[in-house]
């Protein structure tokens, strides 16, 4: 429904970052919710002109003398609200119910830990200096030519372990993965700070994998080549931790923990390319290629073709997709549900049914009682799977729960 000619009330946004337009889009939020949807410029012309504190008569006749036809202020102005954008709606200043019904939140908050985010910007910017993105990239370059010349030192299974005993084994290498796993997330939370921006820590998953994550979202109120050394600094920060373990054992330091170390970058690495989950690497391809929200949008695509397969109704409106983008999803969808079916069914068919195992050992072990072999590994065993997987369930539940405001 298009406003009124008399209808004078106006809608008061927040301040909102609007980026460059791109393929007739451009990208629109609040860096400090971590809020962005990519609207079309129709869109930001409503936008601009509500900025600007025009009537809502006043937007609608500008908009249908530039496009032609009226915009439907009701649901753009609905849209909005749902992402925390709208501050307030009245009748010029008097407080009055908004066109789109209520009055958007102050918007959702980014949940997590908001670490480092008090460290002066300035402090940091060493790190996206010239000098120091020289430096990054020669780690980059110098692990697989180390890993070619010397395949003989490219880590292994075998080196996943520290020798110290069942428990004391699962115990360490728990620990000094997670402190690995931090101190990646550490990099990107500092890199972050050096462009200006903060980012979120929290514990999250990815499928089945109980990870950390940051949440970056404010960098996108950069420009797209600002962007690229935020998301590659935690997988630089790995691949310098793994050129470190090489150049040990190349020396002859070679010690277990030194061997573990480069394993478990190694294995971190490797999960970052798979990129059919919300990796490193998806959020680079996804700002090279100048998108929205790639993954949101090829789910909705894919639920849309299962719909069409039993010839019901398609549940979701990609409709606002620009063209380019919604090609692209067509051939990523084919990636991503290969991949997910591909890594979910090898945990279901080889990693479930050998945890499975496992407990059951454990369990009759613990059952045997503390004075036979293995109990108190079997205990520890245990308490670690219960803690890692408990964890996993409530994260997963608690994502599951949370409301989700559509990125486009």
């Amino acid at each position: 429904m298009s406003a009124p000619a008399q209808d004078k009330r106006t809608a008061t946004l927040y301040p909102l970052h609007i980026g460059e337009v791109e393929d007739g889009a451009a990208e629109v939020g609040r860096p400090e919710t971590g809020v962005f949807v990519s609207l079309p410029e129709p869109g930001i012309t409503l936008i601009e002109d509500m900025q600007r504190g025009l009537t809502l008569a006043e937007v609608s006749a500008n908009f249908a003398q530039r496009y032609g036809e009226p915009p439907d202020l009701d649901d753009f102005l609905a849209t909005l609200a749902d992402c925390g954008f709208v501050r307030t709606a009245g009748d010029e200043g008097v407080e009055a119910e908004a066109v789109a019904q209520p009055v958007g939140p102050a918007g959702p908050q980014m949940r997590g830990w908001h670490l480092l985010s008090s460290v002066p910007a300035e402090r940091v910017a060493w790190l996206v200096s010239g000098p120091a993105l020289v430096v990054w990239a020669m780690v980059w370059v110098a692990v697989p030519v180390f890993m070619a010349v010397r395949p003989d030192l490219i880590p292994s299974g075998a080196d996943g372990r520290l020798g110290l005993g069942v428990a004391a084994d699962a115990v360490a290498l728990t620990v000094l993965s997670w402190g690995l796993l931090l101190a990646h997330e550490a990099a990107h939370l500092l890199t972050v700070r050096a462009r200006g921006c903060t980012g979120v820590l929290r514990i999250s998953n990815r499928l089945h994998l109980l990870v950390a994550e940051t949440d970056m979202s404010a960098v996108r109120s950069l420009p797209r080549r600002q962007r690229y050394a935020p998301y590659l600094a935690g997988m630089t920060f790995t691949m310098s931790a793994l050129l470190l373990s090489l150049l040990a054992q190349l020396v002859g330091w070679e010690g277990q923990p030194i061997r573990a170390i480069g394993f478990l970058c190694l294995v971190t690495l490797l999960l970052e390319l798979a990129f059919f989950m919300r990796t490193d690497v998806y959020y680079v391809i996804v700002t090279w290629l100048r998108l929205g929200n790639l993954m949101a949008d090829t789910w909705q695509y894919v639920g849309n073709q299962l719909a069409r397969l039993v010839r019901r109704p398609q549940p979701y409106d990609l409709s606002s997709v620009p063209a380019r983008e919604l090609r692209i999803v067509r051939w990523y969808s084919l990636f991503l549900v290969l991949g997910v079916a591909i890594f979910v069914g090898q945990f279901l068919m080889l990693g479930l049914p050998l945890l499975i195992s496992f407990v059951q050992d454990a369990t009759a072990k613990v059952a045997a009682g503390p004075s036979t072999a293995g109990f108190w590994d079997a205990v520890v065993l245990l308490l670690l799977a219960v803690a890692h997987f408990g964890t996993l369930g409530v994260v997963a539940l608690r994502r599951r729960l949370r409301p989700v405001t559509r990125s486009r």
